[in-house]
């Protein structure tokens, strides 16, 4: 049997290697194409038991088990407790914090009593004539009139003194009225002008003042005369009377008898 040379389709000096190559990847790819024709349907189901066969082993492949954790026997609890109360008797107390002391209020001093101011004394001024006190004022009370010979109230005082003794103002003010009173006799109303009016009665007639004559303290307005009926029983006198703000007061508040 002859022996045929390697390159026998392409036998051309150097090209033989090149040719021969290429003929025989043609070969394999051909062989290998007829081979996947012919068995690829084995290869297939070949393919497919194997992943199936590996399927089921994954599926019915124990689970690992896993390790429960330890149960603490009863003499592990114990021990755990007993070192709990141990560790509890040997921690340190907090000590207790001290209350920092309260200060004490401080004392009050007590006010020092408030003196009372004395009142202002009230000035009297001299009575409008000298003389004692001959009948007191009486408006809360009942006198015995000799003259009339009977109780009744008296709205002013009567000094005593001499027909014809001056008789001066009190204060100063203006002359509101002169009359006649049929009980009092001759009178002058003398108004100061501060809500007080002073009543002069049992005057002499012969007077020095008319209505509307304004008058300083000391003054003259008139002298002690008898013309008082209702008075008549009595010793001469100077009948005085003092109203404050419409009001009979006692005159003795507000003026100071001078005796001769």
């Amino acid at each position: 049997m002859g022996i045929r040379p390697l390159c026998q389709y392409y036998w051309r000096g150097d090209n033989c290697m090149e040719g021969s190559n290429k003929n025989t990847f043609a070969h394999w790819k051909e062989t290998a194409r007829r081979f996947l024709r012919e068995k690829g349907l084995y290869v297939a189901a070949l393919a497919g038991l194997a992943a199936a066969g590996g399927g089921l082993w994954l599926a019915n492949a124990p689970a690992k088990e896993q390790t429960p954790a330890p149960t603490p026997t009863p003499a592990q609890v114990s021990l755990s407790q007993d070192q709990r109360l141990e560790e509890a008797k040997t921690s340190p107390t907090p000590a207790a914090p001290n209350p920092s002391p309260s200060p004490l209020p401080a004392e009050e001093t007590p006010a020092p009593a408030a003196t009372p101011v004395p009142k202002p004394k009230k000035e009297k001024a001299s009575a409008p004539v000298k003389g004692t006190l001959q009948w007191p004022f009486a408006m809360d009370e009942l006198v015995y009139s000799e003259t009339l010979g009977q109780w009744m109230t008296h709205s002013g005082i009567d000094i005593a003194a001499p027909k014809g003794t001056a008789v001066y103002a009190v204060w100063g003010g203006r002359v509101d009225r002169v009359y006649t009173d049929d009980a009092l006799g001759v009178m002058v109303e003398l108004d100061h002008g501060d809500g007080r009016i002073s009543v002069y009665g049992n005057l002499d007639p012969d007077l020095p003042v008319e209505e509307g004559q304004r008058l300083q303290a000391g003054d003259l307005v008139g002298a002690v005369g008898d013309t008082a009926v209702a008075e008549c029983g009595a010793a001469a006198h100077l009948h005085y009377e003092l109203y404050v703000d419409g009001k009979a007061v006692d005159p003795l508040e507000y003026v100071l008898l001078i005796e001769e």
